[in-house]
């Protein structure tokens, strides 16, 4: 008598589904989408004690009987076609995703994180499949595991970054004059121009959303940092009219000396993965080209930079677009152009 037969992919699908839920369970509700498997598996729904959050992240599961690790500890997963690394890039304009790693012998589960970042960057145009790299599990495995799922499920996405970033790029003159401005007038005077300041804080909410609280010491800073009216009714307890420009400096140096290094960053992640973007985003791409970031963040020399800023332009505007045309081309392989 035939009856059908339960493929070895299909058996440690399951062992490793099943390992994910009773592990990472409690961080909320698991939805399945193997059925229908275009290089995602799982969506997960945060929940927050009996509170459905609404905030989603979307999961790439890879398993083996026994994972194989590099001299760092940290498995690394292969074969994965640039079709998936596409697909993986355009969901995370909606929603976050990330890769476990499952080893079904000792039962640890390895994340990714930034998987859109390493994605967008082995975008190249060619038939040729990529690996992904895990990070380490740390002290405790699941918890780390946990830890990771959380902290990407609740980051801005992508789309929210790009919006940001392009703001930020665009006003970046203008944050560093508001800087220098703060230690150039009367220290009792209201900010000039307080829509500068509102920008960038708007920026700086979403791309330092998660490293911004460590910027304050004060309990109260590190919660309402990101709010304009919190810092406006502070420096007014204080005596000043609206923000002083007093009260602006000990705000602005730690905002603008963060912001300073993640552009930096954010500058060699968008021009690495320039294929990537000289497709989904060529203006995007072509801005971050041409936007000369200050190589230095401390106070001193970000004020210099405010007041020399057109001297230090290095790149020419309009070579930007340039560019990003010359980017969409794919790379070359054994002498001959792969098709996109």
């Amino acid at each position: 008598m035939n009856l059908p037969t339960r493929t070895k992919q299909k058996e440690l699908e399951a062992k490793s589904l099943a390992i994910v839920r009773r592990e990472l369970g409690a961080l909320g509700i698991f939805r399945n989408n193997t059925e229908d498997d275009y290089g995602v598996d799982l969506d997960l729904e945060l929940v927050q004690g009996t509170h459905v959050t609404g905030h989603t992240i979307k999961i790439q599961v890879k398993s083996a009987e026994i994972l194989k690790l590099r001299k760092d500890g940290t498995p690394s997963v292969g074969g994965i076609k640039q079709s998936t690394l596409c697909y993986w890039c355009e969901l995370s304009f909606r929603t976050s995703v990330m890769a476990y790693a499952v080893d079904l012998t000792t039962e640890k589960i390895y994340v990714t994180i930034d998987l859109f970042w390493q994605a967008s960057a082995k975008i190249d145009g060619t038939e040729s499949s990529r690996s992904i790299e895990f990070l380490p599990e740390g002290s405790n495995n699941i918890a780390f595991a946990k830890y990771a799922t959380a902290l990407q499920a609740l980051q801005p996405n992508i789309a929210e970054v790009v919006t940001a970033h392009t703001m930020a790029l665009r006003r970046l003159k203008q944050f560093l004059i508001v800087l220098a401005d703060a230690f150039h007038y009367d220290p009792g005077s209201p900010l000039h121009e307080p829509d500068d300041f509102r920008d960038l804080l708007q920026v700086c909410s979403v791309l330092l959303w998660n490293d911004g609280d460590s910027l304050w010491s004060d309990p109260n800073d590190k919660k309402h940092w990101k709010q304009y009216d919190y810092w406006k009714q502070k420096s007014e307890k204080d005596g000043w009219d609206g923000i002083s420009y007093f009260s602006a400096q000990s705000i602005l140096v730690p905002l603008l000396s963060a912001l300073t290094r993640l552009l930096r960053a954010y500058r060699k992640r968008i021009l690495t993965g320039k294929f990537y973007w000289s497709h989904r985003n060529p203006e995007y791409l072509a801005l971050v080209y041409e936007t000369t970031i200050p190589d230095v963040d401390n106070k001193e020399g970000l004020i210099t930079w405010a007041n020399e800023y057109d001297k230090r332009i290095q790149v020419v505007a309009g070579s930007g677009t340039d560019f990003a045309y010359r980017a969409r081309t794919p790379t070359l392989t054994n002498g001959k152009q792969k098709k996109t």
